[in-house]
């Protein structure tokens, strides 16, 4: 007979008001209960200025979103991941789709990303660039300003090149990815932590496959 699994619970710390690093809130700070969707906001996140939080948003600890001389739009159940940076300047806003996905460590600085892609652990997409919906950018990627990923491509660093292999991203587990980050958040403020099942990830496969048949990705 299979093993149970080990779900770990702690006492959940209260949801309160986003604050800055310096443990006061700075003129701009904003509020997790400001916008409506109810979005998670990590105790340790920035949120300030000109930003919208669609509904099911994660902002996770040590993440920055900087919107002092633009506005920066996430849509709906977008996971913004920890010690990942965004910010503007008076030319360049930046918006992010629905159900996409945003890796540790990222910058992202006045680009538009479109519904559910993924930008993997530590890359970089600078002012002007656009990615396609259902694009995948994997780890450690340079995509410089003004460039153009074109919808479902997979985009690989090797070295100094970009590789862009087009209808090669694999956008059912982006989507997947984003709605396991619902959960963690949900998770995070019940203070209870554990693995997933291989049946809540296949059900969360499921459910990202008919999300991207309606959205039409």
């Amino acid at each position: 007979m299979a093993s149970k699994k080990t779900v770990r619970k702690t006492a959940a710390r209260p949801a309160g008001k986003t604050q800055a690093l310096s443990g006061a809130p700075g003129p701009f700070a904003r509020s997790a209960d400001e916008f409506p969707g109810r979005p998670f906001v990590h105790p340790m996140a920035v949120v300030e200025g000109m930003t919208t939080l669609g509904e099911g948003c994660s902002v996770w600890g040590g993440a920055v979103l900087r919107a002092d001389m633009n506005e920066i739009q996430l849509g709906r159940f977008v996971n913004i991941q920890d010690n990942t940076t965004l910010h503007t300047d008076s030319r360049s806003r930046i918006d992010i789709g629905d159900y996409s996905l945003i890796g540790h460590n990222v910058m992202l600085h006045g680009c538009r990303l479109g519904r559910a892609v993924m930008i993997g652990i530590g890359s970089v997409v600078l002012d002007g660039a656009e990615i396609g919906d259902g694009a995948m950018v994997t780890a450690g990627c340079m995509i410089r300003g003004g460039r153009k990923i074109p919808p479902r491509a997979l985009v690989i660093q090797r070295g100094n090149e970009l590789k862009i292999v087009e209808h090669a991203a694999k956008t059912a587990l982006i989507v997947a990815g984003s709605l396991e980050y619902v959960e963690l958040a949900r998770r995070r403020l019940a203070g209870s932590y554990g693995p997933f099942s291989r049946q809540q990830e296949l059900d969360f496969l499921a459910k990202a496959r008919d999300l991207i048949e309606q959205m039409g990705i």
